[in-house]
């Protein structure tokens, strides 16, 4: 569905000016890269702790697990929304063959060095090596928030860590699967964050679909023909929405977003008095009329964007989401290509 909804979207942008045809869809690059290039992430184990699987993942905040296949080591678990993820548990208890054997199928995206307490030098020494073993990113997580700032301490002392780590947490902490998610390459980010239903990861994700599509639409604004990027406008807007409704895990029906749309006071017919209306300033103003134009067109997008964040990320009440909307519109956000 995304991949029928992108290839519209670009073909809808086929119809501007060539000229900026390039600048629009690098901006347009980052929703590729997250949104059509998904897949589950990729995540090694490594260790002494003695928790399971299922008890480290629902600790950060998975919920409702069901244990798949394992397919050379690397075993999927999904969550009852669909969201999977892929892993390798090397921790210290498993057989050397049996780790070389699934790094030698598939690479993990990042490694977790998963400890419940002070290890024995000998057991550390052991972990170190198997999580270096990839060569990948390197977290230290604990299941205990109390050992966590020791853990950290004691994996920054050891050279052979200190270039490869990245700032861990326990696994019960929130900021568990932000830092988790932050580590993991474009691809993996989304997948991810709905796995473990992490707000602050989705909203983060939403908020790089908000500034693309605010500096695209701001774009089309700009061009100077009445009703022909009408319809451009309204399908980035509705598309926006609808893929920061899939950043949740919800599903995204144009239902939803039509609903959504219609409470925030938004139709055709709005869409057209606000873009028309700031056409009006080419007539008074003609060499700003159309910066004034698109800049309208960039603000409204931003403000539809983050009032759908609020709405279904952080679940603002619906009164307060269109006063968000409302102060986002008159506050206005101009839109940016690089």
């Amino acid at each position: 569905m995304l991949l029928r909804l992108y290839d519209k979207l670009t073909g809808l942008l086929d119809k501007l000016p060539g000229g900026i045809q390039k600048p629009v869809l690098r901006e347009l690059e980052p929703i590729r890269s997250i949104f059509l290039e998904q897949r589950p992430a990729r995540i090694e184990l490594a260790g002494g702790s003695s928790a399971s699987v299922p008890a480290i993942l629902a600790g950060m905040g998975a919920q409702q697990l069901a244990t798949g296949e394992s397919l050379h080591g690397w075993r999927t678990y999904s969550t009852a929304s669909g969201s999977t993820i892929e892993i390798l548990d090397a921790r210290n208890d498993s057989p050397g063959a049996h780790v070389s054997e699934a790094l030698a199928h598939r690479q993990p995206d990042l490694v977790l060095l998963v400890e419940d307490n002070e290890p024995a030098p000998q057991d550390w020494s052991a972990s170190a090596t198997r999580a270096l073993a990839s060569g990948k990113p390197i977290l230290a997580v604990s299941t205990s928030a109390e050992f966590q700032p020791r853990l950290a301490t004691l994996a920054r002392s050891e050279p052979r860590l200190a270039a490869a780590m990245g700032e861990g947490a326990s696994a019960g902490d929130p900021a568990c699967p932000e830092s988790i998610c932050a580590n993991l390459p474009a691809c993996a980010q989304l997948e991810f964050a709905r796995f473990t239903g992490a707000r602050r990861a989705q909203a983060f994700i939403a908020s790089k679909l908000l500034k693309s599509f605010s500096a695209v639409c701001g774009v089309v604004g700009l061009q100077p023909i009445p009703l022909a990027d009408l319809p451009i406008l309204v399908s980035l807007q509705s598309l926006m929405v609808g893929l920061i409704i899939h950043t949740t895990g919800k599903p995204a029906t144009a239902r939803l977003v039509g609903e959504f749309l219609a409470a925030m006071g938004l139709n055709t017919a709005a869409a057209f008095a606000l873009r028309e209306g700031a056409r009006a300033a080419i007539r008074i103003v003609p060499f700003w009329g159309s910066a004034v134009s698109g800049f309208v067109a960039g603000a409204g997008t931003y403000a539809i964007g983050r009032a759908a964040i609020a709405y279904f990320i952080d679940d603002s009440p619906l009164a307060e989401t269109r006063k968000l909307f409302r102060r986002a519109l008159g506050k206005g956000h101009p839109p940016s290509l690089p």
